[in-house]
């Protein structure tokens, strides 16, 4: 199994520990229907670009993946310290920083890897997964993971490919209306604000992404152009 593993250790000594299975086929562990939310439902605060029906999908994936999460740390101030250690198959990382960082990165991950249609554009991107990264990180592995995509439609003559980019635009256009609409989600299942900053973080990191891609690639381009 391709799991990657979340341990959280906050200040009062609680310890909280979270398996990714990247190849999951059903909702996180412990968030299932049987035991649902109301915040969890499709219908509430349904994205507007949402191609899901809720008479299929009676709950959200993405809610339904997150609830355990959010329902841990719903009571928990954004800005308490924590000690995070990420395992992932070949290496581990850790962490002290805010509580937010750490569940931005978390969410990211649990999110891109579940059952939404739309997230779920993001799963290549969740095997690689480079936890804490910062925007230029997320650029530099986005653009190339796309760039290989369409390397391989060109070569296989399967698709036009799209050497200009414009497909990260509309998926970042996209991920902007789905995320503004969850982050109502996660204020309705959080009483302090650690969920929500974690996602309002990543929420805004995904807008710049969106909207500045073409000046972070000028950012980077005197560490690509010199080699390769």
């Amino acid at each position: 199994m391709n799991i990657i593993t979340y341990t959280l250790k906050l200040e009062s000594g609680a310890e909280h520990h979270f398996e990714v299975d990247l190849d999951r086929t059903a909702p996180q562990p412990g968030n299932t229907e049987a035991s649902p939310s109301e915040w969890t439902r499709l219908e509430t605060h349904q994205c507007s670009n949402c191609p899901l029906d809720v008479s299929t999908h009676p709950y959200c994936p993405a809610a339904l993946d997150t609830k355990v999460i959010a329902e841990k740390f719903k009571d928990i101030m954004s800005i308490e310290r924590v000690d995070v250690v990420v395992t992932t198959n070949n290496r581990t990382y850790s962490k002290n920083c805010d509580l937010q960082t750490a569940l931005r990165s978390l969410f990211g991950l649990v999110m891109a890897t579940g059952g939404c249609p739309i997230l779920g554009r993001m799963k290549p991107l969740a095997h690689f997964h480079l936890p804490f990264a910062t925007l230029d990180e997320t650029v530099f592995r986005l653009v190339g993971a796309y760039l290989m995509k369409q390397r391989l439609l060109h070569r296989d003559g399967t698709g036009e490919p799209d050497w200009d980019l414009k497909g990260i635009e509309d998926l970042y256009a996209q991920l902007q209306t789905l995320n503004s609409h969850f982050m109502k989600r996660i204020r309705d299942a959080s009483r302090e604000d650690a969920n929500f900053n974690a996602l309002h973080i990543f929420v805004s990191s995904s807008s710049l992404i969106g909207e500045y891609l073409d000046e972070t690639l000028c950012e980077i381009n005197d560490l690509v152009s010199e080699g390769l």
